[in-house]
């Protein structure tokens, strides 16, 4: 099994995705060969507990790695450590996320490339990632200062390097050189990119004009009477300061996208290189091959940038899923990162643990679409202590600022109705359908506003069944009726 992941890639920026302007020819030419999730979503959209999710099979609130930088507790096995019973070899490759980032662990403990720095705070007791050896032993010299004093290479230095010392050439070497070692034995190899995710600049800055970029319609628009605090917050902060633009005008909010397209191809070219290789050898037809990300960026929708919101460019990820004996096709259901795990357990045969709350997909992928409005999703926030969003901005000063940033809430979506329950009562209702941007908060009760019967019947629907979903994942959070 391989397994290829981004880093905070819309599903907007491969061309499999129904985007004709962007170049991903490796992604669409996987695309053709596999099953394509049209409405997929991450279970939360933030990195660390999304990673966690993906690679356990169970909700946020219960690995309880619920906000980035936090280590994914020992008492929740993940899939390389159910595998390892089964001979399975584990190898990760790339940002990890999930604690002690240098080191191997997890049941991957067979081929380690690791490929962050940032997140140690010893490195001279701790060491430094393999990208940090292999690009010394390259000739380069660390230029940035880590916390304990010691050199190291910075983000924003790894992605000023020529394309051939990035950090995307670095995981396609590693993941080529698994598969050399490990490729004739049953194996798991989870190998992680931070493209196309901040800091937004790479080799391919120009491949794409700016000039040419359109920018989401809710860029250009006030945001609804309905809009709650925690996203005005978020909005205005970004108004003050936004780190990731060169101008925070038009033009600056279009360089920034070209930019992030470019970093998704230069994703894709990589990808490709493994994929390729993968083929080279003759595994190609016996591995399932997946590709995904931990959660989706804003990028320029109601003039936000990265993740930590609710809204459907943070939570919707492409997934795109080749397994040997299913027939390509695109499936429209909506379905949720809490099942990749037991569909890929499901693939290879093996019995998904008794607490594993997500369900496989396999039925679905080889039926295809039979009711897709009857399937239902349900995603969490775990708030942004301190005023800081998803990206380090600090937004907001006063006590209802901190507490609308802090907020917790639960997100439930069935067909075109889609219902976001705060905890401290700020709630959102979309027609998915009719507002696709999510413009208009159907729950806001302002002046010449009060909800439709039908929008009522619609919240009081999903609420009911968020309630059951919490009863029966576990979930203790305490959570106002919206109606």
């Amino acid at each position: 099994m391989l397994f290829v992941w981004t880093d905070e890639q819309r599903p907007d920026t491969i061309g499999a995705y129904g985007n004709p302007r962007i170049r991903t020819p490796n992604l669409d030419r996987l695309a053709q060969d596999s099953v394509l999730f049209e409405q997929a979503y991450c279970a939360i959209p933030v990195c660390t507990p999304s990673r966690a999710t993906v690679l356990t099979g169970v909700y946020p609130h219960t690995h309880r790695a619920t906000h980035n930088n936090i280590p994914l507790p020992d008492d929740v096995p993940t899939i390389a450590e159910l595998l390892r019973a089964h001979s399975f070899i584990g190898g990760y490759a790339g940002k990890w996320h999930l604690g002690r980032e240098i080191h191997p662990q997890r049941g991957f403990d067979a081929w380690w490339s690791s490929m962050e720095d940032g997140y140690t705070k010893d490195h001279k007791g701790e060491g430094f990632s393999t990208y940090h050896h292999w690009l010394v032993k390259r000739g380069y010299e660390p230029p940035d200062r880590a916390p304990d004093g010691s050199r190291l290479f910075s983000r924003s230095t790894a992605a000023r390097l020529p394309e051939e010392a990035g950090k995307p050439a670095f995981l396609a070497e590693e993941a080529c050189r698994f598969l050399d070692t490990h490729g004739h034995q049953p194996f798991a190899l989870y190998v992680n990119f931070l493209e196309p995710h901040m800091p937004f600049f790479g080799p391919w800055d120009d491949m794409y004009e700016a000039e040419a970029m359109e920018l989401h319609e809710t860029w250009y628009r006030q945001p609804d009477a309905g809009m709650p605090l925690r996203h005005r917050l978020r909005r205005e902060g970004y108004a003050t300061k936004n780190p990731h633009v060169n101008t925070n005008n038009e033009a600056g909010w279009k360089a920034l996208k070209a930019r992030y397209w470019g970093l998704a191809s230069l994703v894709d070219k990589y990808c490709g290189r493994i994929l390729d290789h993968l083929e080279t050898l003759g595994l190609a037809e016996n591995t399932i091959v997946v590709y995904s990300t931990d959660h989706g960026d804003m990028m320029g929708e109601h003039r936000l940038v990265a993740k930590g919101v609710q809204y459907e460019g943070a939570s919707r990820v492409p997934l795109i899923m080749r397994i040997p004996g299913v027939e390509p096709k695109r499936i429209t259901t909506p379905v949720s990162q809490i099942d990749v795990l037991p569909t890929l357990l499901d693939a290879l045969g093996v019995d998904a643990p008794a607490h594993v709350q997500g369900t496989s997909l396999l039925p679905l992928m080889r039926e295809g679409d039979t009711a897709p409005d009857e399937a239902v999703i349900v995603f969490e926030w775990s708030g942004a202590h301190g005023g800081v969003s998803a990206d380090g901005q600090r937004v907001g000063e006063g006590a209802a600022a901190m507490r609308a940033m802090a907020a917790q809430q639960r997100t439930i979506r069935r067909g075109r109705w889609k219902l976001t329950v705060d905890e401290i009562g700020d709630h959102e209702l979309y027609d998915l359908v009719a507002d696709p941007g999510e413009t208009r908060n159907l729950l806001y009760r302002g002046p010449g506003r009060e909800p439709l019967a039908e929008v009522l019947a619609a919240a009081r629907d999903l609420w009911e069944r968020l309630r059951a979903w919490q009863a029966r994942t576990g979930d203790t959070l305490s959570l106002p009726s919206p109606v």
